[in-house]
């Protein structure tokens, strides 16, 4: 028996956070993209030590949902699998990029505009980078991959006009020594001025690791 398989373009609604009012006195936009297995609740609480009156944080959710465990409990959100990879890829591309634009427009002209993304939002930061025209002043990829499939001297963005932040713990259960030294290869494949800033910890967004990466390059560049 032969099967064949289709695509069929159809809408769907997503869902994200915001943390902060989005006012005159907003002088950070942060818009964050959350790791495998989470929620875009769970990556705004790593800013519950913000000024919500100066900063206004956006946490896009993945559009693949599932159970955390079994058939129930807790559900959590993927950015992309195998399946269908390039579908997905363009359907989160045009996802993040509307979201974005909808809130970058009413921003106030000196707000500072930090795109993050920890872990697959990370990876995801960078292949939505590629694709869409997007312009930011800063990126912190947060204990991520680096995508080594896509050209990122040929991005769509314009990579290197971004202040670039490479962060990760020490401990970091995923990203070895071998890891670092891959991504390492990436980076200076793709001709990325990335600051790098490991730091002692694990997998995970650190309170403190923010604080000190929004002291030392946002607030005095």
């Amino acid at each position: 028996m032969e099967v064949k398989t289709h695509q069929f373009k159809t809408q769907k609604t997503a869902r994200y956070a915001s943390y902060g009012t989005l006012s005159e006195e907003t002088k950070y936009f942060w818009f964050c993209l959350h790791g495998s297995k989470m929620t875009c609740e769970q990556m705004l609480y790593k800013f519950s030590d913000f000024d919500p009156e100066t900063h206004f944080i956006i946490a896009p959710e993945a559009l693949n949902r599932f159970y955390l465990k079994g058939f129930g409990g807790d559900v959590v959100a993927s950015w992309m699998t195998s399946r269908d990879r390039l579908y997905e890829i363009e359907d989160f591309c045009n996802y993040l990029t509307h979201l974005y634009f909808q809130y970058v427009e009413k921003l106030p002209l000196e707000t500072k505009r930090i795109v993050m993304g920890f872990s697959q939002g990370g990876t995801t930061l960078y292949r939505w980078l590629h694709n869409s025209l997007i312009e930011a002043n800063y990126l912190i990829a947060y204990s991520c991959w680096i995508p080594e499939d896509i050209n990122l001297k040929n991005a769509k963005s314009n990579l290197n006009l971004i202040n670039q932040i490479y962060t990760y713990g020490l401990q970091d259960e995923f990203l070895t020594e071998e890891r670092i030294q891959a991504v390492n290869q990436i980076i200076e494949k793709n001709k990325l001025n990335i600051e790098r800033e490991p730091y002692e910890g694990t997998h995970r967004i650190e309170k403190s690791q923010l604080a000190y990466l929004l002291k030392n390059f946002i607030q005095y560049i």
